[in-house]
């Protein structure tokens, strides 16, 4: 049995589930720009439904972004230090992944195998996007990591002509192809849940880092003062 926390802190909702075994605890609230008042007590409340005490925690999974600056580090660095008071390690999972997983949880796809467009806003006129490849099965390739765009990406201009199934999740673009599908998007949350799988298949795949390496991630393209692909979060195996 592995007692797994997942934090999402990414947006205007605050999103917490605590597994133990095949058990799942979960909080989930629309915190705007309260999450660093109320992670805590929420954090405290569902780890006494859960009956167990944090340092019984085994694995934390956590939203590594892109996403709002301080939602992204809120989630790092409770889940560094839980993790530091649990002798936990821990799995960085993209925001653009959680989304898509979300989106598949929720129903929002009326085909899940496919390509996905995950968008994820930044400032401005700029997005986040990147590219997912999900089978039938329910496994997720990665095949365009996120990147910041202002303009629609090459890659993505010459995938179209070609792309039979490609969907789109997230606040459309005012520049993006107008031929990119977009489900609804107005109940599309990030749930905390939707990691709890994939968070486990990352640990037993070996893919889990020291509480120390709970860091955010870095996006190319994303600072004027830093020009490199970054730290990239693990992409957890089906």
């Amino acid at each position: 049995m592995t007692v797994t926390l997942c934090i999402e802190t990414s947006t205007a909702h605050c999103s917490l589930a605590l597994a133990v075994g095949e058990r799942v605890c979960m909080r989930h609230e629309k915190l705007l720009r309260r999450h660093n008042e109320q992670v805590l007590p929420m954090l405290d409340a569902l780890y006494q439904e859960a009956g167990i005490s944090v340092r019984q925690t085994q694995l934390i999974g956590f939203g590594a972004g892109p996403g709002s600056f301080t939602g992204v580090r809120i989630a790092a660095s409770v889940a560094q230090g839980i993790g530091m008071a649990s002798s936990s390690v821990v799995v960085p999972m993209a925001g653009s992944q959680i989304l898509l997983r979300s989106a598949l949880a929720a129903g929002f796809a009326a085909h899940p195998d496919g390509l996905w467009l995950t968008v994820v806003p930044s400032r401005a006129d700029a997005f986040y996007l990147a590219l997912y490849r999900s089978g039938e099965q329910g496994e997720i390739t990665a095949v365009h990591d996120d990147r910041l765009y202002t303009a629609m990406p090459p890659w993505l201009d010459e995938l179209l002509p070609r792309a039979n199934a490609l969907q789109g999740l997230g606040p459309k673009p005012d520049w993006l192809c107008p031929d990119v599908a977009f489900a609804a998007e107005a109940d599309l949350e990030l749930a905390a849940t939707a990691m709890v799988e994939p968070v486990r298949n990352a640990y037993a795949a070996g893919l889990a880092k020291p509480a120390a390496m709970a860091l955010p991630i870095y996006v190319q393209g994303d600072s004027p003062w830093q020009k490199n692909a970054g730290v990239h979060a693990v992409q957890p195996s089906e």
